[in-house]
C-alpha cells in the first residue's frame, strides 16, 4: 500500500550487531561458525522478493516441542533468539538496527497505507517458518499493531496469495489505482471500498492485491476512516459551497482528489474520487437537501 525504501543495512551489519550482544563465547562461536556465508542468504531473499517468489523460500514446518536443526549446528530456537534476544531487546547493540528500521516509515504503517502508527517490526516471511531470515533487514518491515496481528502467522505457498512487500514490489502496485470506492446512497452516506485492478494486469497481480486487501482488513479500516472524515465534506457542501451546482461541486471534489499529496490508493484520495463521481452525492451533498 505504501512504498518504503529497503533498509540500507546489510545482513552482515545486522548479524554482527546481534553477535556483539551475545555474552557467552561458546554461543557466539556457534553463530559465527554456522550462519555463513551471509551474502548469498540475503541476495537470494532480495531476488525472490523482487520477483514475487518468496513463497519458494525453504520453509520449516512448525512442530510442537521439536527444535529442528536448520544450518549446521544451529537450531530453530537459535535463529529465533537472534531476533528476540539480540536484535529487538533493549540494551543490546542490535537494538540500534531495530530502531533504524522502525523509524524509516516516519511512524506510518505501510501495510494499511498509514492509518496505523508503527509500533513494531513485522517479519514479512515469519520467523516461525523461515528462521534463517529472522534478522535479514529486508525481511523486517515497520508495522502497526493491528496489521501485525491481522497478518496470518503462516506464509502462503502460492504466488497469488502473497501480500505486497513494501520494499521490493513492482512500481505498478504503488503508481496505479487498484483501490476503489462506491457511495452507498443512504443518510448518512457510506463509503464502501473494494478492489478493482487495471484491466491489463495479469491474474497473479490481481490476486495479490485482493490478498493484501483481505488479509489486512482494509475495507473495514478504510470505511471507518471515511465515516469519520465525510461529515466535514458534507458540512462544507451545505455551508460555504452551498451555491455550487452539482457539476461545480463534483469538479471541486475531483480536484481535491488529484491535489492531495497522498498515494494513489490512499483511502482519502479514493474517497474524494468516488464522491466526485456520485451524481447523488453531488446533487444532495449527502445532507438530505
Amino acid at each position: 500500500m505504501k512504498r518504503l525504501d529497503a533498509p540500507d543495512i546489510s545482513f552482515k551489519e545486522a548479524f554482527d550487531a546481534c553477535i556483539e550482544g551475545v555474552g557467552r563465547a561458546q554461543t557466539k562461536k556457534l553463530y559465527q561458525d554456522n550462519l555463513r556465508p551471509l551474502g548469498p542468504i540475503e541476495q537470494d531473499y532480495a531476488a525472490k522478493a523482487t520477483s514475487g517468489e518468496l513463497y519458494l523460500l525453504p520453509r520449516i514446518p512448525s512442530i510442537r516441542k521439536v527444535d529442528q536443526t536448520i544450518l549446521g549446528d544451529l537450531r530453530k530456537s537459535h535463529l529465533v533468539k537472534l531476533y528476540d534476544q539480540y536484535l529487538r531487546q533493549e540494551g543490546k547493540p542490535g537494538r540500534s538496527i531495530y530502531q533504524r528500521i522502525k523509524v524509516s516509515a516516519n511512524g506510518k504503517c505501510p501495510f494499511c497505507g498509514g492509518i496505523g502508527h508503527v509500533r513494531t517490526l513485522d517479519h514479512f516471511v515469519p520467523k516461525a517458518n523461515f528462521p534463517t531470515y529472522s534478522v535479514v533487514p529486508g525481511n523486517l518491515v515497520p508495522c502497526c499493531r493491528d496489521c501485525n496481528s491481522d497478518k496470518l502467522n503462516s506464509f502462503p505457498n502460492a504466488m497469488g496469495a502473497q501480500v505486497l512487500h513494501p520494499y521490493f514490489e513492482d512500481e505498478k502496485y504503488f503508481s496505479q489505482q487498484w483501490v476503489h470506492a462506491r457511495i452507498i446512497e443512504i443518510d448518512p452516506p457510506v463509503v464502501e471500498f473494494y478492489v478493482l485492478a487495471p484491466e491489463d494486469w495479469g491474474a497473479v497481480d490481481r490476486q495479490r492485491v485482493e490478498a493484501h486487501f483481505l488479509e489486512y482488513g482494509l475495507a473495514d479500516k478504510f470505511g471507518i476512516e471515511a465515516a469519520a472524515d465525510l461529515p466535514e465534506t458534507i458540512q462544507t457542501r451545505t455551508s460555504s459551497l452551498r451555491d455550487f451546482s452539482p457539476d461545480e461541486f463534483s469538479n471541486y471534489l475531483l480536484e481535491k482528489s488529484r491535489t492531495l499529496a497522498l498515494p494513489i490508493n490512499n483511502w482519502r484520495r479514493v474517497m474524494f474520487l468516488a464522491l466526485a463521481n456520485s451524481d447523488w452525492f453531488c446533487s444532495r451533498g449527502g445532507g438530505g437537501s
